[in-house]
């Protein structure tokens, strides 16, 4: 890591390892590395016996894994993602307890959003559907054992990646409160030891999610750090990239955060343009990438998530579910990138009882910039989290780059404006409510579909210019 000065985070929406990787490494063909070495050579990716049961139906009938995907917008509608749901997904009505292991309630839980076929939740991409992750994956290191921090949304795991807690929030909130989420950001921390850093966001109707959400960010003296994707595009092409930039997909308009049922290969595509980016840049070899997705999203994955995690603070939800923080979420993929790193890693954690979840992220950053203990965020799962220094295990950068082509679609599906917002919009507009001095409650109850939100964000810049 001493080799390496920018590092680069994109994390994108809603979708699990297995929907999106699952079929990377065959058992026919295995990763040629993996991490630590004495750990398993195999790929822990889908097999083509898995299933999950719908009871629902009579009678009752098994639902095999797909070996790809029927479009590029399954699922469709958007399968729950609360707290309570992702239980049932991965426990049915049993015990939650880690030596429960009951046939998981993926497809029957997504029957409740009354689609006309609950099949969809177990279908999963084939690595030719989604080549440019699939590429990076191969070509640089992923990881078959990285959790969501909370078995829950979007704010909670969010909110562990940018502070190493939820506060206590097991859910985004209805609405969620900025003001519950009031916790110093890695981001204060990086400002407070005149380490440079970045938010990017590929949008440019709605503000960044990340300041939306937490209030310490919300300073004016901080709105330089919080810029458009193009100047992300521009800082790699002149190398003067901050030490630390986090990079924000469109959530909104033209969607390409593959937040279900958005397009994933608009997701691909904006993928491939920061690849294309930073492998270009002439800062390329003191670069890590990292790509990860917040949470599953209720999207299918095999692996039950560890019990074993450490609660970050004292914070505990006031819903009543009692949940305190000591069990991680659902898989998701995370792809590490640098020139440092052998082609065809697959790694896991190298420290004992403690998997890779979003927290690894924020104590990387913590042992490679030096931020002295009185500084960093107190967060015990930071504390506790494994790095990523195992992965670059090559002296010399690589020369090599993997081929991939630019993705051709010109054209991806948009969803109708017209269609009702999903939770993480509906966030949006109630974070940016509570942050303009509105009513949130009061805000969503006028904003009901994704034209609504359009008109609201088009007012608040319109207001803002004027």
């Amino acid at each position: 890591m001493n080799q390496i000065e920018h590092v680069v985070v994109v994390m994108l929406e809603n979708r699990s390892l297995d929907t999106m990787l699952g079929w990377l490494y065959p058992n026919d063909r295995p990763p040629a590395h993996v991490l630590p070495a004495t750990s398993a050579a195999q790929f822990d990716g889908l097999q083509p016996d898995m299933f999950n049961p719908c009871s629902n139906s009579t009678p009752a009938r098994h639902v095999a894994v797909t070996p790809q995907a029927s479009s590029f917008q399954v699922p469709d509608p958007d399968p729950q993602e609360t707290f309570a749901n992702v239980t049932y997904q991965l426990f049915r009505d049993g015990s939650v307890s880690a030596d429960n292991t009951p046939p998981m309630g993926f497809v029957d839980n997504y029957a409740t959003t009354k689609t006309a076929n609950p099949d969809q939740i177990m279908q999963c991409y084939s690595p030719a559907q989604l080549p440019v992750l699939a590429e990076l994956a191969r070509a640089y290191a992923v990881s078959d054992a990285w959790f969501a921090s909370v078995p829950s949304q979007t704010w909670p795991n969010r909110a562990f990646a940018h502070a190493g807690t939820s506060n206590g929030n097991v859910d985004n909130g209805t609405p969620p409160d900025p003001f519950a989420w009031d916790v110093p950001t890695i981001f204060n921390v990086l400002g407070s030891i005149g380490c440079s850093w970045g938010v990017y966001s590929n949008t440019i109707l709605t503000p960044s999610l990340t300041r939306t959400m937490f209030p310490k960010l919300w300073d004016p003296m901080l709105s330089p750090h919080f810029r458009g994707f193009s100047a992300f595009l521009d800082a790699c092409q002149t190398n003067s990239l901050p030490r630390y930039s986090f990079i924000e997909p469109s959530f909104l308009v033209d969607p390409n955060d593959q937040h279900p049922p958005h397009d994933v290969q608009a997701g691909e595509a904006f993928l491939y343009s920061i690849w294309n980016a930073v492998s270009t840049s002439k800062g390329w070899n003191q670069t890590l990438l990292i790509i990860t997705y917040d949470e599953h999203g209720g999207c299918f994955d095999h692996v039950t998530p560890p019990f074993n995690a450490a609660p970050p603070d004292q914070a505990r939800p006031l819903d009543g579910s009692g949940f305190d923080f000591t069990r991680f979420g659902v898989r998701v993929p995370a792809v590490v990138i640098s020139p440092y790193i052998r082609a065809g890693t697959v790694f896991r954690s190298d420290t004992p009882n403690a998997p890779y979840d979003h927290t690894s992220i924020l104590a990387t950053l913590r042992d490679w910039i030096g931020i002295p203990a009185q500084e960093m965020l107190t967060s015990k799962r930071i504390a506790n989290a494994p790095t990523l220094n195992q992965l670059l295990t090559l002296s010399t950068p690589r020369v090599d780059l993997p081929s991939i082509p630019a993705p051709t679609v010109n054209t991806f599906a948009q969803p109708s404006l017209a269609v009702a917002l999903n939770d993480l919009q509906k966030s949006l507009i109630t974070g940016s409510a509570k942050r303009f001095g509105l009513d949130p409650a009061a805000t969503l109850q006028t904003v009901a579909t994704r034209q609504n939100a359009v008109d609201f964000f088009t007012r608040r810049i319109t207001h803002a210019h004027s």
